[in-house]
């Protein structure tokens, strides 16, 4: 996949996704088409912001920012100032640490929408899911159709199609057996975002890993 580009999917014409660089590692950008004026983005990444469509800016588009979890959120204030009045929002347990790093939406007195009470639009047939136990407040979004379930998850899950040819990043993805393929993250069952005494994140993973009514995963984040 061309990097910084976006891109659509046949299969979703709502979606738009991108891939972009970060040390060592490709990461993903996915954008919701709600309407020809209303987007949502799920971890944008800095660099994808130069190709976005000059009709999609303006003071004519509403945009909303989703935060996937407390770790994905350094190509925001970029998009913030394109979009100074874009709506920023994640998980109550993401927000804090969120804050802590400066992120908060323009003219928000809490700084960052919780999704849990508060929700952008959303195209038809998509909802917000929270797996429990996940110390970084990771959500995901899935998309129900007659076809199956498709969901755009975020560091619970890896699908790297090869070995990174970075030394390091190699390294990582073999010790913790990340590639090549779909992969259940090992830092999120391992316990180092997901504690010993806090499992459901782990059975939520595993669940969404094993359901058979699912037929796609897209990633946002790496």
């Amino acid at each position: 996949m061309k990097k910084n580009t976006w891109l659509t999917l046949a299969d979703h014409p709502e979606l738009l996704v991108g891939q972009y660089l970060v040390p060592n590692f490709i990461s993903n950008s996915v954008a919701l088409i709600v309407d020809e004026h209303t987007y949502v983005l799920i971890s944008p990444g800095k660099q994808m912001l130069e190709n976005w469509p000059a009709e999609r800016r303006g003071e004519h588009i509403e945009l909303h920012i989703i935060m996937p979890n407390g770790f994905h959120y350094m190509g925001v204030p970029t998009w913030q100032q394109a979009f100074p009045n874009a709506k920023l929002y994640a998980s109550s347990a993401a927000i804090p640490r969120l804050c802590e790093k400066g992120i908060k939406e323009n003219g928000y007195a809490n700084g960052i929408r919780p999704l849990q009470s508060e929700q952008p639009p959303l195209p038809k047939g998509y909802d917000i899911v929270f797996p429990e136990g996940h110390r970084a407040g990771e959500i995901w979004l899935r998309k129900t159709s007659d076809k199956g379930n498709s969901w755009i998850t975020c560091d619970s899950f890896l699908n790297y199609e090869r070995y990174s040819n970075q030394p390091i990043a190699r390294f990582l993805q073999k010790l913790l057996n990340a590639a090549p393929g779909l992969k259940l993250s090992q830092v999120i069952c391992s316990g180092s975002i997901i504690p010993d005494t806090k499992l459901g994140g782990i059975l939520a993973t595993q669940e969404v890993f094993n359901e058979e009514k699912t037929t796609s995963y897209l990633y946002a984040g790496i």
